[in-house]
């Protein structure tokens, strides 16, 4: 093969997801998920916001990763607040994707793998599908395709220029998604593996490529560093949930996905606020983010410490999880879009039941000391760690730049035996890869109306938001008569909203308590109801439930709020002053609350 027609094959499957997912993004574009952003990305948009505002520095250490927030600033500064100019971007940036993961099978597996490896990308659903949200999975698969790709020039060419760019995208990817630092031992695994036998000493492995791979995966990691100390004056590499989500992997209620114990919130906001407070609240003082972090870690290992049994199941099926066919909800469901909205995701395209068999016979035909050993040690490393947290379909798809050039592999092997009905080579690595494949293809160990409930959920507060009240309520029955359990507080409160807003006040507040009683330990139905019954005239009983919530949420601060103006609206001075001076001090930024607190105790 020559390098031109190597070029011409790149662009082509550059080309093909290109249109792919510029016809997907025109018709995403169309449905209602866009106008109303969602869980990370709408905090994405709303930190990109307050940074174009002045708010380089935030108010404490990076909870959430920090990379897409700010390139989201970058962007609206160059181009106004255009979500959708971002999307068009993530269609350009996920085709080259494609086009890297082609070159990637090409050097490992050789030209048909390489070219199998890239059409497999171009139309594998669930990538076409991340590029239509504003969340920074588009980037976290380029850069590691990138580190991937860099990673094997640098162990065949052994320059330190290469080793230094392989780290720089290491470290650009682990601003986005900090358990791809794993790879970085692995690729230096690898390269020791490349240089065995080699008549040099270990200080010069250490010199020439150890060294200068690390320093290029701290240089873009520094300047997160440094903020985070400069807010919280705390030694943060980069974020600080980390602690959290191994928690959540590993405590009694764990269930392998993203299941939120202790009543915590997953909304991205609530959640850090919330996690770190109920941290310094059993701790018995405020805590950095750094010790909320390393609290909710020393919990997670006590409870493997403790139940080493339970434990050991609950990593298994996690690793079921990671091989299953069905891509596991996180921020927006895949399935229930497939199902309910005409898209190009409807076609039929590749799914991961198809990568995830293929890709297991691919890993082994990978030999560790050649190019082809690189992606089965990087998915390897990527893998290991992540058992130790949750799993979801967005924590998987970076595995997919490994998976996808096995993949090719496997199938340029199946075409090759097939042609010549000589199957004596591919029988070994399917019959080794089988496990994993009956793991791939067996029934999802999920509730699949319980997951279609939670799709309805999500329409009603997309719905909601962009004021389709009457349709917010028609999927809030949707989702109840699917399964009830799909519906959590904060689609409640979305629904009772609608129902306020169509003048159906009394309606909404049936609505809060008969909740009430599905979600006693939910501070956002006791606030929000509270907020009703006061706007009903029923003042008492809306500071009651106020109290409620104060009670039940580890990091108040709208329920002093509100405590603030029930009090003073029953005339109860003392207590009003005291919720207000609280409220004001947690808000600063509220003039009218400041206002109205100082106007309240000089009376």
């Amino acid at each position: 093969m020559t390098e031109g027609f190597s070029r011409r094959r790149v662009l082509a499957v550059a080309a093909l997801a290109l249109i792919v997912r510029a016809v997907f993004l025109g018709q995403w574009l169309g449905l209602p998920y866009v106008g109303s952003l969602s869980a990370d990305a709408w905090v994405h948009d709303k930190w990109a916001l307050e940074i174009l505002g002045g708010q380089l520095v935030r108010h404490a250490a990076f909870y959430q990763s920090p990379f897409y927030p700010y390139f989201l600033a970058f962007f609206y500064k160059i181009f106004g607040h255009h979500p959708a100019g971002v999307l068009w971007l993530q269609v350009l940036v996920d085709s080259l994707s494609c086009a890297l993961i082609l070159r990637l099978g090409e050097r490992c597996f050789g030209a048909r793998a390489g070219l199998l490896a890239g059409l497999a990308c171009a139309l594998y659903r669930p990538f076409i599908f991340s590029t239509g949200l504003l969340t920074k999975e588009t980037f976290v698969i380029f850069s590691t395709a990138l580190f991937a790709l860099l990673a094997l020039r640098a162990g065949e060419r052994g320059l330190k220029k290469d080793y230094l760019f392989c780290g720089l995208a290491a470290g650009l990817c682990a601003l986005m998604r900090t358990n791809v630092l794993a790879l970085v031992p692995a690729a230096l695994f690898w390269f020791w593996l490349r240089r065995r036998g080699r008549a040099e000493p270990a200080r010069k492995f250490l010199a020439a490529a150890a060294l200068p791979l690390l320093l290029g995966a701290a240089l873009p990691i520094l300047p997160a560093a440094v903020h985070n100390f400069a807010a919280s004056r705390d030694l943060v590499l980069v974020n600080s949930t980390g602690g959290f989500t191994f928690f959540i992997g590993n405590n009694p209620e764990a269930t392998g996905t993203a299941n939120f114990p202790l009543g915590i919130s997953s909304d991205p906001l609530l959640e850090e606020s919330q996690s770190t407070g109920l941290a310094g609240k059993l701790a018995g003082r405020p805590l950095k983010p750094s010790e909320a972090s390393a609290f909710w870690f020393r919990k997670g290992l006590a409870f493997i410490v403790e139940h080493p049994a339970r434990w050991l199941g609950l990593t298994a099926v996690k690793f079921w999880l990671f091989w299953n066919w069905y891509e596991i909800p996180d921020n927006y469901d895949l399935q229930f879009v497939v199902k309910h909205f005409r898209t190009v995701l409807g076609w039929p395209l590749v799914p991961f039941a198809l990568i995830g068999c293929l890709g297991a016979a691919g890993l082994f035909l990978c030999r560790w000391r050649e190019a082809s050993g690189l992606p089965a040690l990087l998915l390897a490393a990527y893998l290991g760690p992540l058992l130790f947290f949750i799993m979801g379909d967005r924590y998987r798809l970076p595995a997919l730049v490994f998976l996808l050039p096995a993949a090719g592999a496997a199938a340029d092997r199946l075409l090759t035996a097939a042609a010549g009905f000589d199957f004596k080579g591919v029988w070994k690595p399917c019959l080794a890869a089988l496990p994993l494949m009956l793991l791939c293809l067996s029934r999802t160990p999920f509730n699949l109306e319980l997951a279609e409930a939670a799709g309805w959920a999500q329409l009603t507060t997309v719905y909601a938001e962009r004021g389709e009240h009457e349709r917010a309520l028609e999927a809030f029955t949707r989702a109840f008569d699917t399964d009830p359990g799909g519906i959590d507080d904060s689609t409640v409160a979305k629904a009772a909203a609608s129902l306020e807003r169509l003048g159906q006040a009394d309606v909404a507040l049936g609505l809060y308590q008969r909740w009430l009683k599905v979600y006693p330990g939910s501070p956002m139905l006791h606030n929000n109801c509270g907020i009703l019954l006061f706007k009903l005239g029923r003042t008492r009983d809306g500071v009651e439930m106020f109290e409620r919530a104060l009670a039940l949420d580890p990091a108040p601060a709208e329920e002093y709020r509100n405590l603030f103006y029930g009090y003073s609206k029953l005339g109860k001075k003392a207590p009003a002053v005291k919720y207000g001076e609280i409220a004001a001090a947690l808000q600063p930024r509220d003039a009218e609350l400041r206002r109205a607190v100082a106007e309240l105790k000089n009376r």
